[in-house]
C-alpha cells in the first residue's frame, strides 16, 4: 500500500504546484556546504603565491561552514517537525466531515427530516422566554414558550407546524426573548448546530474553515461546539 500525504488535504493543485516552485526558487538561490567548499577550493587554487590565505582565516571559514551545515540540519528537522503537525492536523480536520458544530448564528438548516437543535443564552436568569421559529419566507414556524431558565438552554424544533403538519426544508431563523430581573424584555442569543460537509486547510492550521451544509464556510476557531 502506497503512503498518502495527508499535508495536501484540502489543497488545490494550483496551490501545491506554487508552493513546489517557491520551494525550488529557494533551493536554487541557496548555497549549501558542497558549494562553499568548490569557492573555498577554487580560492585557495587561485590565490597569490607571495601572499597566501592566512591559516586563522582558514580556521574561522571552515568554523563558519560548519556553523552553516549545522543551521541547515536544524532547518530541515524543523520543517519536517512543521510537516508532521501540519499532517496532523489534517486528520484531525478531516474527521469534522459529517460532524455537527455549533455556530453563532440564529439561522438553521432544516433538511426536511432532522430536528434543528440550538442554543439559547438566558444569560444569568430569565423568565417568560418566548422562541419563534421563522420559515424562510418570514411566516411564523412555531412558537415556544418556558417559564424560565439561566445560562446556556438547549432547544429543539421538530420541523413541524402548529398544526402538527411537516413544513418544508430550507433554512430557518430562530429568535428569542426573555424577560430580565429588572423587568425588561430582552432579546437572547441564539447559536445552532450545522453539519459539516468538508474542510478546507489553509496555509497554516489556524487558516483552517469548515464548509457548513446549506451554510457557508466558517473558521475552525470560530466553532463554539463540536457534536456527534
Amino acid at each position: 500500500m502506497s503512503d498518502f500525504d495527508y499535508s495536501s488535504i484540502g489543497k488545490t493543485s494550483a496551490y501545491i504546484k506554487a508552493e513546489t516552485a517557491k520551494q525550488s526558487a529557494n533551493t536554487q538561490n541557496s548555497l549549501n556546504q558542497e558549494d562553499f567548499l568548490k569557492l573555498l577550493t577554487t580560492q585557495l587554487t587561485n590565490q597569490d603565491p607571495t601572499s597566501p590565505v592566512d591559516n586563522n582565516q582558514m580556521v574561522t571559514t571552515m568554523s563558519q561552514l560548519s556553523i552553516v551545515d549545522n543551521l541547515n540540519s536544524i532547518n530541515s528537522g524543523m520543517e519536517n517537525v512543521v510537516s508532521a503537525i501540519s499532517s496532523s492536523s489534517a486528520l484531525s480536520a478531516s474527521s469534522l466531515v459529517g460532524r455537527s458544530v455549533l455556530v453563532d448564528s440564529n439561522t438553521a438548516f432544516y433538511d426536511g427530516q432532522t430536528p434543528v437543535t440550538a442554543k439559547i443564552n438566558a444569560g444569568d436568569g430569565m423568565s417568560d422566554i418566548n422562541i419563534r421559529v421563522y420559515s424562510p419566507d418570514g411566516t411564523l414556524a412555531g412558537a415556544y414558550q418556558a417559564n424560565a431558565g439561566d445560562g446556556q438552554m438547549d432547544f429543539a424544533w421538530d420541523g413541524l407546524d402548529a398544526d402538527g403538519e411537516p413544513l418544508n426544508a430550507g433554512m430557518y431563523t430562530i429568535r428569542a426573548t426573555g424577560v430580565a430581573k429588572d423587568g425588561s424584555t430582552q432579546s437572547l442569543a441564539v447559536s445552532t448546530y450545522a453539519t459539516v460537509g468538508s474542510v478546507t486547510l489553509g496555509s497554516t492550521p489556524s487558516e483552517t474553515s469548515l464548509n457548513l451544509i446549506s451554510y457557508g464556510d466558517v473558521a475552525l476557531s470560530d466553532v463554539q461546539e463540536i457534536a456527534l
